[in-house]
């Protein structure tokens, strides 16, 4: 008796979890196809839970830092469609090509979600001020700095050239999200920052 109790229990927990992720999943994608099709001062938190087929209070209950972190996670999603967007040519490259590849793929990800950009530009100093919520990009990066370092040797270490990589990159993708670069400019820039990182530490 005990046994199936706690069977049904561990049950009913997972389909809860299951169902959470769905619900928490939603909402990011639905705040993803809201930012393609609208500027982020549209995107409301009431607007989110239309789009995603749930209930405001239910967005709350996922991000209780409403928009900020909704947009925290979505920015992240995007990003990481970006780092597997070029994979295979990455997987195949040699050198700094490897990071070349890898950030232009990211920067094509990131031009065709541009409203994404606009909204990580206008709340990054609030993010910052609580701590901040755009992830950086060095912990990506490191990995195939070390693939680099077979191939030729690197004036400083991994970490500190993924680091500087993910600064100039940041840079860069906050001028363009305020107009201050074109796509073409902010492409070829952008995929470049890792051999800039390079040349500055050389």
């Amino acid at each position: 008796m005990k046994e199936n109790f706690e069977q049904q229990h561990d049950l009913r927990k997972q389909r809860g979890e299951e169902k959470y992720s769905v619900v928490h999943a939603s909402i990011i994608e639905a705040t993803i196809e809201l930012l393609d099709s609208k500027v982020f001062t549209d995107v409301t938190v009431p607007l989110i839970a239309q789009q995603a087929g749930c209930s405001v209070p239910s967005i709350y209950n996922h991000f209780p830092g409403a928009l900020p972190e909704i947009f925290q996670h979505a920015s992240a999603t995007v990003r990481d469609l970006g780092f597997r967007f070029n994979q295979e040519k990455v997987n195949q490259a040699t050198g700094m090509d490897i990071l070349k590849i890898m950030l232009e793929g990211l920067s094509e990800v990131y031009i065709s979600h541009r409203n994404m950009s606009h909204a990580m530009a206008s709340y990054a100093n609030y993010a910052a001020v609580k701590g901040g919520w755009m992830p950086t990009i060095a912990t990506t990066l490191e990995p195939l700095f070390e693939r680099v370092r077979k191939d030729q040797e690197l004036p400083v270490s991994v970490k500190e050239l993924a680091h500087l990589t993910s600064v100039i990159g940041r840079g860069l993708n906050h001028f363009w999200s305020i107009n201050g670069l074109s796509d073409e400019e902010y492409l070829e820039l952008f995929s470049q920052s890792a051999n800039m990182a390079l040349k500055a530490k050389s």
